[in-house]
Protein backbone atom coordinates (compact mmCIF):
# COMPACT_ATOMS: atom_id res chain seq x y z
CA UNK A 1 0.00 0.00 0.00
CA UNK A 2 2.96 2.63 0.90
CA UNK A 3 4.79 1.36 -1.99
CA UNK A 4 1.52 2.46 -4.46
CA UNK A 5 1.03 5.76 -2.99
CA UNK A 6 4.88 6.30 -3.50
CA UNK A 7 4.53 5.30 -6.86
CA UNK A 8 1.06 7.52 -7.11
CA UNK A 9 2.74 10.84 -5.04
CA UNK A 10 6.20 10.55 -7.44
CA UNK A 11 4.07 13.33 -9.80
CA UNK A 12 3.66 15.35 -6.54
CA UNK A 13 5.41 17.65 -4.02
CA UNK A 14 6.05 17.86 0.23
CA UNK A 15 7.52 20.44 2.39
CA UNK A 16 9.99 21.31 5.41
CA UNK A 17 10.81 24.44 6.76
CA UNK A 18 13.50 26.45 7.08
CA UNK A 19 14.90 29.41 9.82
CA UNK A 20 17.55 30.53 12.13
CA UNK A 21 16.89 27.89 14.96
CA UNK A 22 18.54 28.56 18.05
CA UNK A 23 20.57 25.84 19.14
CA UNK A 24 19.49 23.33 21.65
CA UNK A 25 15.67 24.64 20.74
CA UNK A 26 13.45 22.34 19.46
CA UNK A 27 12.30 22.88 15.85
CA UNK A 28 9.09 23.13 16.21
CA UNK A 29 7.68 25.48 18.53
CA UNK A 30 4.65 23.68 21.06
CA UNK A 31 2.68 27.36 22.00
CA UNK A 32 2.25 27.55 17.96
CA UNK A 33 0.18 24.06 17.39
CA UNK A 34 -2.06 24.65 20.50
CA UNK A 35 -3.11 27.35 18.83
CA UNK A 36 -2.85 25.95 14.81
CA UNK A 37 -6.57 25.68 13.02
CA UNK A 38 -6.30 23.81 9.19
CA UNK A 39 -9.20 24.62 6.85
CA UNK A 40 -10.06 22.45 3.93
CA UNK A 41 -9.76 25.18 0.51
CA UNK A 42 -13.44 24.26 -0.51
CA UNK A 43 -13.21 26.77 -3.51
CA UNK A 44 -10.21 24.42 -5.11
CA UNK A 45 -10.78 21.17 -3.76
CA UNK A 46 -13.03 18.42 -5.71
CA UNK A 47 -13.88 14.96 -5.54
CA UNK A 48 -10.76 14.58 -7.83
CA UNK A 49 -6.63 15.38 -6.70
CA UNK A 50 -5.34 18.51 -5.83
CA UNK A 51 -1.79 18.51 -4.07
CA UNK A 52 1.20 19.97 -3.76
CA UNK A 53 0.95 23.96 -3.56
CA UNK A 54 3.82 25.99 -4.64
CA UNK A 55 4.19 29.87 -4.37
CA UNK A 56 4.29 31.33 -7.75
CA UNK A 57 4.46 35.20 -6.91
CA UNK A 58 1.30 36.47 -5.06
CA UNK A 59 -0.67 33.44 -6.23
CA UNK A 60 -0.52 29.75 -4.85
CA UNK A 61 -0.35 27.21 -7.59
CA UNK A 62 -0.84 23.04 -7.50
CA UNK A 63 -1.38 20.17 -8.66
CA UNK A 64 -4.98 18.78 -9.84
CA UNK A 65 -6.61 16.60 -11.97
CA UNK A 66 -10.00 16.71 -14.15
CA UNK A 67 -12.85 14.30 -15.23
CA UNK A 68 -13.31 13.67 -18.40
CA UNK A 69 -10.36 14.49 -20.49
CA UNK A 70 -9.38 11.70 -22.82
CA UNK A 71 -5.77 11.81 -21.40
CA UNK A 72 -6.31 9.10 -19.03
CA UNK A 73 -3.07 7.19 -17.62
CA UNK A 74 -4.39 3.73 -16.87
CA UNK A 75 -1.11 2.64 -14.88
CA UNK A 76 -2.50 4.50 -11.87
CA UNK A 77 -6.42 5.14 -12.64
CA UNK A 78 -6.31 8.83 -12.67
CA UNK A 79 -6.35 11.34 -14.99
CA UNK A 80 -3.11 12.97 -16.28
CA UNK A 81 -2.09 15.80 -13.64
CA UNK A 82 -2.06 19.25 -14.69
CA UNK A 83 -0.98 22.35 -12.73
CA UNK A 84 -3.07 25.38 -12.18
CA UNK A 85 -3.02 28.10 -9.37
CA UNK A 86 -5.58 30.13 -7.61
CA UNK A 87 -5.71 33.74 -6.69
CA UNK A 88 -5.39 34.21 -2.64
CA UNK A 89 -7.84 36.65 -0.83
CA UNK A 90 -7.35 38.45 2.04
CA UNK A 91 -7.96 35.67 4.53
CA UNK A 92 -5.69 33.67 2.58
CA UNK A 93 -7.99 31.36 1.34
CA UNK A 94 -7.49 30.77 -2.10
CA UNK A 95 -10.07 31.56 -5.06
CA UNK A 96 -11.24 29.40 -8.27
CA UNK A 97 -8.62 27.19 -10.11
CA UNK A 98 -7.39 28.72 -12.88
CA UNK A 99 -5.13 26.54 -15.52
CA UNK A 100 -1.32 27.16 -16.73
CA UNK A 101 -0.56 27.92 -19.97
CA UNK A 102 -0.97 24.70 -22.53
CA UNK A 103 2.73 24.84 -23.03
CA UNK A 104 3.66 24.04 -19.75
CA UNK A 105 0.37 21.74 -19.00
CA UNK A 106 1.19 18.64 -21.49
CA UNK A 107 0.14 15.37 -23.06
CA UNK A 108 2.04 14.07 -20.06
CA UNK A 109 1.71 14.21 -16.35
CA UNK A 110 3.06 17.47 -14.73
CA UNK A 111 4.20 17.39 -11.19
CA UNK A 112 5.37 19.40 -7.93
CA UNK A 113 7.10 23.00 -8.93
CA UNK A 114 9.02 25.51 -7.71
CA UNK A 115 9.13 29.36 -8.72
CA UNK A 116 12.06 32.00 -9.23
CA UNK A 117 10.93 35.12 -8.61
CA UNK A 118 14.25 36.26 -9.58
CA UNK A 119 14.13 35.43 -13.19
CA UNK A 120 10.32 34.38 -13.17
CA UNK A 121 10.91 31.27 -13.78
CA UNK A 122 9.03 28.27 -12.82
CA UNK A 123 10.45 24.88 -12.60
CA UNK A 124 8.55 21.86 -12.27
CA UNK A 125 8.18 17.70 -12.83
CA UNK A 126 7.28 16.19 -15.98
CA UNK A 127 6.59 12.74 -16.40
CA UNK A 128 8.91 10.92 -19.53
CA UNK A 129 8.10 7.92 -21.87
CA UNK A 130 10.76 5.35 -22.97
CA UNK A 131 9.84 2.57 -24.93
CA UNK A 132 11.51 -0.88 -24.26
CA UNK A 133 14.02 0.69 -21.65
CA UNK A 134 16.42 -2.03 -20.26
CA UNK A 135 15.24 -4.70 -22.44
CA UNK A 136 11.61 -4.72 -20.81
CA UNK A 137 8.42 -4.83 -23.49
CA UNK A 138 6.48 -2.10 -21.26
CA UNK A 139 6.47 1.44 -21.30
CA UNK A 140 8.62 2.68 -18.54
CA UNK A 141 7.94 6.24 -17.20
CA UNK A 142 10.12 8.15 -15.02
CA UNK A 143 10.20 11.99 -14.12
CA UNK A 144 12.64 14.61 -14.88
CA UNK A 145 12.34 18.08 -13.90
CA UNK A 146 11.78 21.36 -16.57
CA UNK A 147 12.10 25.17 -16.38
CA UNK A 148 9.91 27.64 -18.40
CA UNK A 149 10.45 31.41 -19.06
CA UNK A 150 7.40 33.06 -17.69
CA UNK A 151 8.12 36.28 -19.20
CA UNK A 152 6.79 34.95 -22.50
CA UNK A 153 3.15 34.45 -23.17
CA UNK A 154 3.72 31.25 -24.26
CA UNK A 155 6.89 30.03 -22.53
CA UNK A 156 9.43 27.14 -24.14
CA UNK A 157 9.69 24.83 -22.06
CA UNK A 158 13.42 22.85 -21.51
CA UNK A 159 14.83 20.02 -19.57
CA UNK A 160 17.38 21.06 -16.84
CA UNK A 161 20.89 19.93 -16.56
CA UNK A 162 20.82 17.98 -13.87
CA UNK A 163 18.41 15.32 -15.38
CA UNK A 164 19.59 11.30 -15.48
CA UNK A 165 18.35 8.99 -18.71
CA UNK A 166 16.26 5.87 -16.92
CA UNK A 167 16.07 7.68 -13.58
CA UNK A 168 13.35 10.05 -11.71
CA UNK A 169 14.71 13.65 -11.12
CA UNK A 170 11.80 15.47 -9.73
CA UNK A 171 9.72 17.71 -6.91
CA UNK A 172 12.18 20.56 -7.31
CA UNK A 173 12.46 23.47 -4.43
CA UNK A 174 14.39 26.37 -4.92
CA UNK A 175 16.48 28.62 -2.56
CA UNK A 176 15.51 32.44 -2.87
CA UNK A 177 18.06 33.45 -5.09
CA UNK A 178 17.22 30.53 -7.28
CA UNK A 179 20.64 29.49 -7.27
CA UNK A 180 20.33 26.00 -4.94
CA UNK A 181 17.60 23.40 -5.74
CA UNK A 182 16.65 20.71 -3.65
CA UNK A 183 15.44 17.70 -5.16
CA UNK A 184 14.30 13.98 -5.16
CA UNK A 185 15.75 11.43 -7.41
CA UNK A 186 16.12 7.33 -7.64
CA UNK A 187 18.76 7.90 -9.10
CA UNK A 188 22.14 5.49 -8.89
CA UNK A 189 24.32 5.96 -5.47
CA UNK A 190 21.14 6.83 -2.90
CA UNK A 191 20.60 5.41 0.32
CA UNK A 192 17.24 4.21 -0.17
CA UNK A 193 14.51 4.11 -2.83
CA UNK A 194 14.14 8.05 -3.26
CA UNK A 195 16.02 10.81 -1.75
CA UNK A 196 16.75 14.06 -1.48
CA UNK A 197 19.90 16.12 -3.26
CA UNK A 198 21.20 19.23 -3.79
CA UNK A 199 22.16 21.05 -6.98
CA UNK A 200 23.80 24.71 -7.64
CA UNK A 201 23.36 27.01 -10.64
CA UNK A 202 26.50 28.35 -11.59
CA UNK A 203 25.09 31.14 -13.68
CA UNK A 204 25.42 28.66 -16.89
CA UNK A 205 23.84 25.15 -15.91
CA UNK A 206 22.83 23.27 -13.04
CA UNK A 207 25.44 21.13 -11.42
CA UNK A 208 27.26 20.05 -8.53
CA UNK A 209 25.08 17.42 -7.29
CA UNK A 210 25.01 16.15 -3.98
CA UNK A 211 23.38 13.45 -1.76
CA UNK A 212 21.99 15.62 1.38
CA UNK A 213 23.35 12.65 3.33
CA UNK A 214 22.32 9.91 6.64
CA UNK A 215 20.39 12.42 8.32
CA UNK A 216 17.90 13.26 5.63
CA UNK A 217 17.90 9.97 3.67
CA UNK A 218 17.02 6.33 4.56
CA UNK A 219 16.44 3.20 3.27
CA UNK A 220 12.57 4.35 2.54
CA UNK A 221 11.16 7.38 0.19
CA UNK A 222 12.58 10.70 1.15
CA UNK A 223 10.35 12.95 -1.37
CA UNK A 224 8.26 16.48 -1.87
CA UNK A 225 10.71 18.77 -0.20
CA UNK A 226 10.09 22.12 0.33
CA UNK A 227 12.86 24.92 1.65
CA UNK A 228 12.03 27.88 3.41
CA UNK A 229 14.16 30.87 4.46
CA UNK A 230 17.15 28.90 2.56
CA UNK A 231 17.62 27.25 5.92
CA UNK A 232 14.71 24.52 6.85
CA UNK A 233 13.91 21.68 5.18
CA UNK A 234 10.35 20.10 5.14
CA UNK A 235 9.81 16.86 3.38
CA UNK A 236 7.62 14.25 3.37
CA UNK A 237 8.71 9.92 4.39
CA UNK A 238 7.21 6.49 4.57
CA UNK A 239 9.93 5.60 6.90
CA UNK A 240 9.12 4.66 10.43
CA UNK A 241 8.25 6.48 13.50
CA UNK A 242 5.47 8.44 11.32
CA UNK A 243 1.92 8.19 12.46
CA UNK A 244 0.91 6.43 9.15
CA UNK A 245 1.09 6.90 5.12
CA UNK A 246 3.33 9.49 4.15
CA UNK A 247 4.28 11.97 6.89
CA UNK A 248 6.29 15.41 7.09
CA UNK A 249 9.10 16.19 8.72
CA UNK A 250 11.18 19.05 9.11
CA UNK A 251 15.25 20.01 9.28
CA UNK A 252 17.04 23.02 10.06
CA UNK A 253 20.92 23.86 8.59
CA UNK A 254 23.26 23.89 11.44
CA UNK A 255 26.90 24.96 10.84
CA UNK A 256 26.30 23.01 7.58
CA UNK A 257 25.11 20.17 8.35
CA UNK A 258 21.22 19.27 8.55
CA UNK A 259 19.77 18.15 12.10
CA UNK A 260 17.86 15.34 12.64
CA UNK A 261 14.42 15.83 11.05
CA UNK A 262 11.41 15.96 13.30
CA UNK A 263 7.85 14.74 12.64
CA UNK A 264 5.32 17.65 12.09
CA UNK A 265 2.63 16.82 14.73
CA UNK A 266 -1.24 16.47 14.27
CA UNK A 267 -3.16 18.02 13.01
CA UNK A 268 -0.07 19.36 10.44
CA UNK A 269 0.34 15.24 10.55
CA UNK A 270 -2.20 12.33 10.47
CA UNK A 271 -2.55 8.58 9.77
CA UNK A 272 -2.91 9.09 5.90
CA UNK A 273 -0.73 11.06 3.63
CA UNK A 274 0.35 14.24 4.38
CA UNK A 275 2.64 15.91 2.00
CA UNK A 276 3.39 19.50 0.75
CA UNK A 277 3.73 21.79 3.22
CA UNK A 278 4.62 25.30 2.76
CA UNK A 279 5.15 28.08 4.88
CA UNK A 280 5.01 31.77 4.54
CA UNK A 281 8.08 33.75 5.42
CA UNK A 282 6.07 34.99 8.88
CA UNK A 283 6.65 31.25 9.48
CA UNK A 284 2.92 31.87 10.51
CA UNK A 285 0.37 30.27 7.86
CA UNK A 286 0.84 28.09 4.87
CA UNK A 287 -0.29 25.17 2.79
CA UNK A 288 -0.29 21.22 2.72
CA UNK A 289 -2.41 18.47 1.24
CA UNK A 290 -3.67 15.45 2.18
CA UNK A 291 -5.79 12.31 1.96
CA UNK A 292 -7.02 12.10 5.17
CA UNK A 293 -11.09 11.81 5.96
CA UNK A 294 -13.55 14.77 5.69
CA UNK A 295 -12.14 16.58 2.40
CA UNK A 296 -14.06 16.86 -0.65
CA UNK A 297 -12.05 13.87 -2.88
CA UNK A 298 -8.88 12.49 -3.31
CA UNK A 299 -5.49 14.81 -2.09
CA UNK A 300 -7.22 17.81 -0.72
CA UNK A 301 -5.72 21.11 -0.29
CA UNK A 302 -5.69 22.67 3.31
CA UNK A 303 -4.64 25.85 4.90
CA UNK A 304 -2.79 26.13 8.17
CA UNK A 305 -2.45 29.15 10.62
CA UNK A 306 -1.25 29.97 14.19
CA UNK A 307 -1.39 32.61 16.64
CA UNK A 308 2.90 32.30 16.75
CA UNK A 309 5.55 31.12 14.29
CA UNK A 310 5.26 27.51 13.81
CA UNK A 311 9.32 26.99 13.81
CA UNK A 312 11.05 27.20 17.47
CA UNK A 313 12.55 30.32 17.66
CA UNK A 314 12.43 32.06 21.31
CA UNK A 315 8.69 33.94 21.33
CA UNK A 316 10.06 35.86 24.47
CA UNK A 317 12.76 37.90 22.65
CA UNK A 318 13.35 41.45 22.72
CA UNK A 319 14.78 43.74 20.57
CA UNK A 320 15.49 47.59 19.96
CA UNK A 321 13.69 49.69 17.52
CA UNK A 322 15.00 52.93 16.21
CA UNK A 323 12.73 55.28 14.49
CA UNK A 324 13.00 58.78 13.61
CA UNK A 325 10.39 61.21 12.70
CA UNK A 326 10.43 64.01 10.32
CA UNK A 327 8.27 66.68 8.46
CA UNK A 328 6.73 65.01 5.07
CA UNK A 329 7.95 68.32 2.99
CA UNK A 330 11.37 69.61 4.54
CA UNK A 331 12.43 66.48 6.06
CA UNK A 332 13.61 68.46 8.83
CA UNK A 333 13.52 66.30 12.22
CA UNK A 334 10.53 66.86 14.62
CA UNK A 335 11.31 67.12 18.35
CA UNK A 336 9.40 65.82 20.69
CA UNK A 337 6.67 64.30 18.75
CA UNK A 338 4.43 62.39 21.29
CA UNK A 339 4.64 58.22 20.33
CA UNK A 340 1.83 55.33 21.18
CA UNK A 341 2.19 51.98 21.19
CA UNK A 342 -0.45 49.29 21.45
CA UNK A 343 -0.18 45.50 21.39
CA UNK A 344 -2.23 44.43 18.68
CA UNK A 345 -4.18 40.46 18.74
CA UNK A 346 -3.43 40.31 14.70
CA UNK A 347 -1.12 38.87 12.09
CA UNK A 348 -0.82 41.24 9.11
CA UNK A 349 -0.37 38.38 6.48
CA UNK A 350 -3.13 36.50 7.62
CA UNK A 351 -6.38 38.09 8.43
CA UNK A 352 -9.00 36.81 10.44
CA UNK A 353 -12.23 38.15 11.41
CA UNK A 354 -11.69 37.18 15.01
CA UNK A 355 -8.89 39.55 15.23
CA UNK A 356 -11.01 42.51 14.74
CA UNK A 357 -14.41 44.39 16.33
CA UNK A 358 -16.74 44.90 14.11
CA UNK A 359 -19.50 47.54 13.97
CA UNK A 360 -22.15 47.64 11.31
CA UNK A 361 -22.85 51.02 10.23
CA UNK A 362 -25.69 52.68 8.33
CA UNK A 363 -25.03 53.30 4.68
CA UNK A 364 -26.13 56.67 2.32
CA UNK A 365 -28.77 54.55 0.83
CA UNK A 366 -31.88 53.07 3.03
CA UNK A 367 -30.78 49.74 4.07
CA UNK A 368 -27.29 49.93 2.95
CA UNK A 369 -24.92 48.46 5.89
CA UNK A 370 -21.29 49.24 6.29
CA UNK A 371 -19.11 46.70 8.27
CA UNK A 372 -16.21 49.08 10.34
CA UNK A 373 -13.19 46.56 11.21
CA UNK A 374 -10.86 47.95 13.90
CA UNK A 375 -8.30 45.73 15.02
CA UNK A 376 -8.58 44.15 18.65
CA UNK A 377 -5.85 45.96 21.05
CA UNK A 378 -4.27 45.57 24.27
CA UNK A 379 -3.31 48.01 26.79
CA UNK A 380 -1.52 50.90 25.48
CA UNK A 381 2.00 51.44 26.95
CA UNK A 382 2.84 55.07 28.04
CA UNK A 383 3.83 57.44 25.43
CA UNK A 384 7.11 58.57 24.71
CA UNK A 385 8.65 61.12 22.70
CA UNK A 386 11.26 61.79 20.12
CA UNK A 387 14.78 63.83 21.43
CA UNK A 388 15.79 67.09 19.70
CA UNK A 389 16.82 64.75 16.32
CA UNK A 390 13.12 63.17 16.03
CA UNK A 391 14.87 59.98 16.65
CA UNK A 392 13.21 57.45 19.83
CA UNK A 393 14.35 53.96 20.67
CA UNK A 394 12.19 51.71 21.93
CA UNK A 395 12.03 47.80 22.91
CA UNK A 396 9.38 45.00 21.66
CA UNK A 397 9.01 41.84 21.29
CA UNK A 398 9.93 40.70 17.71
CA UNK A 399 6.91 38.38 17.26
CA UNK A 400 4.05 40.79 18.63
CA UNK A 401 2.50 43.22 16.44
CA UNK A 402 1.89 47.25 17.26
CA UNK A 403 -0.25 49.96 16.66
CA UNK A 404 1.75 52.91 16.38
CA UNK A 405 0.44 56.31 16.72
CA UNK A 406 2.69 59.63 15.95
CA UNK A 407 1.26 63.32 17.17
CA UNK A 408 3.07 66.38 17.02
CA UNK A 409 2.12 70.09 17.37
CA UNK A 410 1.27 71.89 14.29
CA UNK A 411 1.15 68.26 12.13
CA UNK A 412 -1.69 65.81 11.08
CA UNK A 413 -1.06 62.75 13.47
CA UNK A 414 -0.74 59.37 11.89
CA UNK A 415 -1.33 55.68 12.56
CA UNK A 416 0.75 52.51 11.57
CA UNK A 417 0.67 48.78 12.12
CA UNK A 418 4.23 47.95 13.10
CA UNK A 419 5.48 44.48 12.39
CA UNK A 420 9.36 43.66 13.39
CA UNK A 421 9.81 40.42 10.86
CA UNK A 422 8.07 42.94 7.93
CA UNK A 423 10.04 46.24 8.87
CA UNK A 424 12.81 45.45 10.58
CA UNK A 425 14.65 47.65 13.77
CA UNK A 426 15.24 50.98 11.44
CA UNK A 427 12.21 53.09 9.96
CA UNK A 428 11.46 56.96 9.54
CA UNK A 429 8.08 58.26 9.39
CA UNK A 430 7.52 61.41 7.96
CA UNK A 431 4.23 63.82 9.17
CA UNK A 432 2.11 65.86 7.23
CA UNK A 433 1.89 69.67 8.25
CA UNK A 434 -1.98 70.31 9.34
CA UNK A 435 -2.05 73.35 7.20
CA UNK A 436 -0.89 71.91 3.88
CA UNK A 437 -2.00 68.72 2.37
CA UNK A 438 0.07 67.54 -1.03
CA UNK A 439 -3.10 65.70 -3.52
CA UNK A 440 -1.83 62.32 -4.98
CA UNK A 441 -4.04 62.82 -7.70
CA UNK A 442 -2.18 65.03 -9.77
CA UNK A 443 0.43 64.36 -12.44
CA UNK A 444 4.05 63.86 -11.37
CA UNK A 445 5.97 66.78 -11.84
CA UNK A 446 9.63 65.95 -12.19
CA UNK A 447 12.25 67.51 -9.98
CA UNK A 448 14.64 69.78 -11.13
CA UNK A 449 17.28 67.84 -9.02
CA UNK A 450 15.98 64.24 -10.90
CA UNK A 451 18.52 62.91 -13.68
CA UNK A 452 15.99 63.04 -16.91
CA UNK A 453 16.19 59.28 -18.52
CA UNK A 454 17.35 60.30 -21.82
CA UNK A 455 17.29 57.30 -23.47
CA UNK A 456 13.99 58.39 -25.65
CA UNK A 457 11.68 61.36 -26.06
CA UNK A 458 7.97 61.21 -24.53
CA UNK A 459 6.92 63.26 -27.14
CA UNK A 460 5.26 61.48 -30.23
CA UNK A 461 7.36 58.30 -28.86
CA UNK A 462 5.90 55.99 -31.71
CA UNK A 463 7.02 58.47 -34.43
CA UNK A 464 9.70 56.51 -36.00
CA UNK A 465 10.85 54.04 -33.11
CA UNK A 466 13.99 51.77 -33.76
CA UNK A 467 14.95 48.22 -32.71
CA UNK A 468 16.69 48.43 -29.65
CA UNK A 469 14.86 52.14 -28.64
CA UNK A 470 13.88 52.17 -24.85
CA UNK A 471 10.51 54.30 -24.38
CA UNK A 472 9.83 55.77 -20.87
CA UNK A 473 6.03 55.78 -19.93
CA UNK A 474 6.06 58.12 -16.90
CA UNK A 475 2.14 58.58 -17.52
CA UNK A 476 1.46 54.70 -17.19
CA UNK A 477 0.24 55.26 -13.12
CA UNK A 478 0.05 52.50 -11.36
CA UNK A 479 -1.22 53.48 -7.32
CA UNK A 480 1.51 52.52 -4.17
CA UNK A 481 1.48 48.84 -3.96
CA UNK A 482 -0.98 48.01 -6.50
CA UNK A 483 -0.77 45.87 -9.83
CA UNK A 484 -4.26 48.01 -11.04
CA UNK A 485 -3.92 50.29 -13.77
CA UNK A 486 -4.91 54.32 -13.26
CA UNK A 487 -6.83 56.24 -14.99
CA UNK A 488 -4.30 58.62 -16.41
CA UNK A 489 -2.48 55.33 -17.80
CA UNK A 490 -4.90 54.49 -20.53
CA UNK A 491 -3.85 57.26 -23.42
CA UNK A 492 -0.21 56.09 -23.46
CA UNK A 493 -1.13 52.57 -23.98
CA UNK A 494 -3.69 53.38 -26.64
CA UNK A 495 -0.95 54.95 -28.92
CA UNK A 496 1.17 52.10 -27.99
CA UNK A 497 -1.38 49.78 -28.80
CA UNK A 498 -2.36 51.22 -31.87
CA UNK A 499 1.42 51.65 -32.87
CA UNK A 500 1.49 47.42 -32.40
CA UNK A 501 -1.95 47.13 -34.67
CA UNK A 502 -0.40 49.26 -37.60
CA UNK A 503 2.85 47.40 -37.58
CA UNK A 504 1.92 43.68 -37.23
CA UNK A 505 6.15 42.69 -37.13
CA UNK A 506 6.36 44.64 -34.16
CA UNK A 507 7.36 42.84 -30.95
CA UNK A 508 8.43 44.72 -27.79
CA UNK A 509 9.43 43.99 -24.01
CA UNK A 510 7.39 45.56 -21.30
CA UNK A 511 9.52 46.66 -18.27
CA UNK A 512 8.23 47.73 -14.89
CA UNK A 513 9.65 49.41 -11.95
CA UNK A 514 8.08 50.34 -8.27
CA UNK A 515 9.74 52.92 -5.63
CA UNK A 516 11.68 51.01 -2.77
CA UNK A 517 9.06 51.08 -0.09
CA UNK A 518 8.81 47.42 0.73
CA UNK A 519 10.61 44.48 0.78
CA UNK A 520 13.11 44.15 -2.41
CA UNK A 521 11.63 40.47 -2.76
CA UNK A 522 7.92 42.01 -2.71
CA UNK A 523 8.68 45.07 -4.82
CA UNK A 524 10.25 42.54 -7.65
CA UNK A 525 6.81 40.31 -7.71
CA UNK A 526 4.66 43.78 -7.88
CA UNK A 527 6.92 44.62 -10.68
CA UNK A 528 6.57 41.30 -12.63
CA UNK A 529 2.42 41.69 -12.30
CA UNK A 530 2.61 45.40 -13.33
CA UNK A 531 4.61 44.86 -16.83
CA UNK A 532 1.45 42.05 -16.93
CA UNK A 533 -1.18 44.00 -16.63
CA UNK A 534 -0.19 46.20 -19.07
CA UNK A 535 0.65 43.37 -21.64
CA UNK A 536 -3.09 41.91 -20.82
CA UNK A 537 -3.99 45.42 -21.26
CA UNK A 538 -3.04 45.56 -24.89
CA UNK A 539 -4.01 42.17 -25.61
CA UNK A 540 -7.80 43.52 -25.32
CA UNK A 541 -7.20 46.36 -27.39
CA UNK A 542 -5.92 43.49 -30.20
CA UNK A 543 -2.25 42.99 -30.05
CA UNK A 544 -1.11 39.34 -30.09
CA UNK A 545 0.13 38.06 -26.62
CA UNK A 546 3.03 36.44 -28.87
CA UNK A 547 4.41 39.41 -29.35
CA UNK A 548 5.10 40.92 -26.23
CA UNK A 549 7.64 39.66 -23.36
CA UNK A 550 7.14 41.55 -19.69
CA UNK A 551 10.09 42.15 -17.20
CA UNK A 552 9.92 42.96 -13.58
CA UNK A 553 13.05 45.16 -11.72
CA UNK A 554 11.09 45.67 -8.68
CA UNK A 555 13.36 48.71 -6.97
CA UNK A 556 16.61 47.60 -8.94
CA UNK A 557 16.72 50.64 -11.14
CA UNK A 558 15.76 53.37 -9.25
CA UNK A 559 15.90 57.07 -11.22
CA UNK A 560 16.55 59.43 -8.08
CA UNK A 561 17.72 58.91 -4.31
CA UNK A 562 14.47 57.74 -3.13
CA UNK A 563 16.38 54.22 -1.47
CA UNK A 564 15.35 52.48 1.18
CA UNK A 565 15.15 54.22 4.39
CA UNK A 566 15.33 57.31 2.87
CA UNK A 567 12.26 59.55 3.37
CA UNK A 568 10.77 61.20 0.67
CA UNK A 569 7.68 62.77 -0.75
CA UNK A 570 4.88 61.03 -2.54
CA UNK A 571 6.07 62.83 -5.73
CA UNK A 572 9.14 61.28 -6.03
CA UNK A 573 8.23 57.70 -5.12
CA UNK A 574 5.96 57.71 -7.92
CA UNK A 575 8.53 59.25 -10.24
CA UNK A 576 10.33 55.53 -9.61
CA UNK A 577 7.36 53.78 -10.48
CA UNK A 578 7.57 53.67 -14.01
CA UNK A 579 6.59 51.35 -17.20
CA UNK A 580 9.10 50.93 -19.57
CA UNK A 581 9.17 49.35 -23.58
CA UNK A 582 11.83 47.97 -25.48
CA UNK A 583 10.95 47.54 -29.56
CA UNK A 584 12.90 43.92 -30.45
CA UNK A 585 11.65 44.21 -33.85
CA UNK A 586 10.30 46.08 -35.75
Amino acid sequence: MVMMKVKYYMILICAVWAFNEMIGQPVVNKNAIKTLKVYNETAVNTANLESSPAFVGDRVAFVYTVTGTKFFDKNIGEPYFQLGSAMVHMDNSLGEVEAFNKKINSDWHEGPMSYDLNTNRLFFTRSNKDRKVLSTKADTFYLRILTADLNKSKPVVTPIEINVKNYSICHPSLSKDGKMMIFSSNQPGGRGKMDLYSAYFNGVEWTGVLNLGDRINTENNEIFPYLANDSILIFASDRPGGLGGLDMFVSVLRKGEWSKPELLPTPLNSAYDDLGLIIRDNLRSGYFASNRPGGKGKDDIYRFETEETLIGIDMKAIVSVRMHIMDKLTLEDIPMATVTMTPLHIDVNNFALSSYNIDMLSGKDAGDLILKLSPKKGSSFPPFKTDSEGRATFQIKRSQTYLLNMEAEGYNSLSMIYDFNAIGSHFNIVLEPAEEKESNNKPVEQPEEMAVDKRSEKTQPFAQPEVGQVLVFDDVYFGYNSAVLEDEAVPELIHLAEYMVQNPNARIRIESHTDSRGSAEYNLQLSISRANAVREYLVKKGVDEDRMEIRGFGETKLRNHCKDNVPCSEKEHRYNRRTEIELLEK
